[in-house]
């Protein structure tokens, strides 16, 4: 089955998950591999990940307490000034919607199979990011299409999160 092209004006990764404890992802460009961001997961009581840029800069950090009530995630960017946080008294992998709170603008609302990698992001009404498992056969690889405007680096920091969100329960 072929990979269908991505909507009109949006962008394409290729996103593969990296043996590590901290859980780690490569965003790719599909036509040539060539790595465009990393999200570095990082173990410990509470998790947290940075999502650096291809030069190996820091765009955004996430932090999260994913195993307390409620559950909360907070994603800063490189400055340390909060951008978006996630929060739940309870989760349940098969639950199909989730809110994510934008401090600087409309709140992206996140619906779809969590646990399946296969969800879209929109905001306002409008799609601005789709995550997809099914047309990608290989375990643990999955396609991120991003809408134009949209910051592919905060895309994969809310996607880390909402993986660490299932994994935890």
């Amino acid at each position: 089955m072929a990979l269908p092209p991505p909507p009109a004006g949006w962008t394409r990764f290729l996103v593969k998950s990296k043996f590590g404890a901290g859980r780690d992802f490569a965003a790719l460009d599909p036509a040539t591999e060539e790595q465009r961001y990393f999200v570095d997961g990082k173990i410990g009581p509470r998790p947290k990940a940075e999502v650096r840029a291809g030069s190996d800069e820091v765009v955004y950090r996430v932090r999260g307490t994913l195993l307390g009530f409620p559950k909360h995630v907070t994603i800063t960017d490189a400055t340390g000034a909060d951008v978006a946080s996630l929060k739940a008294k309870m989760f349940s992998p098969v639950k199909s919607r989730m809110t994510m709170q934008i401090p600087s603008g409309a709140d992206w609302q996140l619906e779809g199979s969590f646990l399946e990698k296969n969800y879209s992001i929109t905001a306002g009404g409008r799609p601005i990011v789709q995550i997809n498992q099914k047309w990608v056969t290989i375990r643990d690889t999955y396609t991120l299409d991003v809408a134009e405007g949209i910051d592919p680096g905060l895309a994969l920091a809310v996607l880390w999160s909402v993986d660490r969100w299932t994994e935890s329960d």
